[in-house]
């Protein structure tokens, strides 16, 4: 188990799904965390349920007000920020699983906080962070921005944008000893991909027996991982922890896959 102890962090999107399993692990690490989601509920079940100091907080990171106050916090609460997670991401607007297509909002709303949250927060966290001239970041983007997609291409699109804006950072605090990395998550069966497999089994018209999605998502995992077993939030935990440690001091503007082989590049 990699050491984090006195290190402190933000990590977003750590209401559920793979921001809770890289607050599970940071927090096994020792890291003491800030825990973002716009579901305060969500978040201070997840907070509770971990051993050591972590602190729930409520905010949305399309909001630049709630970035400055949410950055604001942590500072109060621990006096630094050490480790920036940029978890927070969507797949469409209300309802988006019911549209064959994206409409506008779908395409606004994702970009918004695909994109532009996590511009947004690695600015006003990295002003901290070159102060200190010291600092990690992890961008979580997805598999999703290798490739594009026939039925999510503005969520693709998006995760591409995450992958260059990581490389784009990385060049810019590079020389004030920030790393800037992305993780590129395979399938993970996630409250997000449940919704996906739900969607893509009416889509398609499986059968009864498949309705509930989980057996949709397995038949892909057999049929595109080439390990034959679906991700979960902790190995993208485990990722986390070592780009946010000092054996990583070296990796910066990389977009990393956990994917079980699926890709290549």
């Amino acid at each position: 188990m990699i050491e984090l102890q006195g290190k402190s962090a933000i990590v977003t999107g750590g209401g559920s799904g793979i921001g809770m399993g890289i607050a599970k692990i940071l927090s096994m690490a020792g890291v003491s965390t800030v825990l973002v989601d716009k579901n305060f509920e969500n978040v201070r079940k997840v907070s509770d349920s971990l051993a050591g100091n972590h602190v729930p907080y409520k905010a949305d990171v399309t909001e630049e007000r709630d970035v400055e106050r949410m950055v604001s916090f942590a500072l109060d609460t621990f006096g630094k920020i050490d480790i920036l997670v940029n978890n927070a991401g969507i797949v469409g607007a209300s309802n988006w699983w019911e549209r064959d297509i994206p409409n506008d909002d779908d395409w606004d709303q994702v970009h918004s906080v695909n994109v532009r949250g996590i511009v947004r927060v690695t600015q006003a966290v990295s002003d901290h962070m070159k102060v200190m001239n010291y600092g990690k970041i992890v961008n979580i983007a997805s598999i999703a921005g290798r490739r594009g997609s026939p039925d999510l291409p503005h969520y693709s699109t998006t995760k591409a944008a995450v992958i260059s804006w990581t490389q784009s950072s990385a060049l810019q605090l590079a020389e004030f000893g920030i790393n800037v990395n992305a993780i590129c998550p395979g399938l993970l069966w996630t409250p997000m991909w449940e919704a996906i497999a739900r969607r893509r089994t009416l889509i398609s018209k499986a059968s009864v027996s498949e309705q509930d999605g989980r057996d949709f998502f397995e038949k892909i995992v057999q049929d595109t991982i080439p390990m034959k077993r679906e991700q979960t939030p902790e190995d993208i935990g485990n990722l986390c922890a070592f780009l946010v440690s000092d054996l990583a001091h070296n990796i910066t503007g990389q977009a990393i896959n956990v994917d079980g082989g699926r890709f290549s590049n």
